[in-house]
């Protein structure tokens, strides 16, 4: 099988006797010209001839080219040959230092995973009901991994309720606003939050609320 090598701007003419012409090899794309216009020139092409018997290669690049090509009156398709060259791969290797992991995390075949919480408990019967304007902690704190935090209001009654949640008697009147009731229950969800939940009545009627906590031991 020929091989050339094609010089910055080179070109260079081919005789061809047979049906096709099979690009072997080759460091870099070419030109591929004739009676049929300008093809690219790359490895594992095939170029079906027909009538003409001669073609140009053209290297338009500022770099040599060296290629590799085959004539021939069959037509030969290329298989794999058992083997992947990969450049620029990046290799990855087993992490041996040790990995810091919190109480409430576990690591499994190298994937690290969020304990769930193991505790429930729902609101305290006696912190249910708020009379108007009451203020009620309605939480306590609980410095524990994974704390979850529900709170609903859901009155008994035709009109929305309203209250506002915070995490100290001094900062509830500015805190989350929620508004609703049984039939459409307002609710807010505080997730790893360790401080005391308070709420505040801000209807003229007592306000129901529903809700509970969870967190991992």
């Amino acid at each position: 099988m020929p091989k050339i090598t094609l010089g910055a701007g080179q070109e260079r003419p081919v005789i061809t006797s047979g049906k096709y012409l099979s690009i072997i090899n080759t460091n870099a794309p070419f030109i591929v010209s004739g009676g049929f216009g300008e093809l690219v020139g790359e490895v594992n092409r095939i170029f079906e001839l027909e009538e003409y018997r001669e073609v140009t290669f053209k290297n338009e690049s500022e770099n040599p080219v060296e290629l590799e090509y085959e004539v021939s009156n069959i037509k030969v398709h290329t298989g794999g040959k058992g083997s992947v060259s990969i450049s620029n791969a990046v290799e990855v290797t087993r992490i041996r230092e040790s990995i810091q992991v919190d109480a409430n995390a576990t690591v499994e075949n190298g994937k690290m995973a969020i304990l769930p919480s193991n505790n429930f408990e729902s609101i305290a019967p006696n912190k249910t009901v708020l009379a108007v304007n009451q203020t009620l902690e309605v939480f306590p704190a609980r410095n524990a991994e994974n704390r979850n935090v529900l709170i609903q209001v859901i009155t008994d009654s035709l009109n929305f309720t309203a209250v506002r949640v915070g995490t100290s008697e001094l900062n509830v009147d500015t805190g989350i606003f929620l508004s609703g009731n049984k039939n459409a229950p307002a609710s807010k969800e505080f997730e790893n939050m360790a401080a005391s939940i308070f709420v505040k009545n801000e209807s003229d009627e007592p306000v129901t609320l529903a809700g509970g906590e969870q967190w991992r031991a």
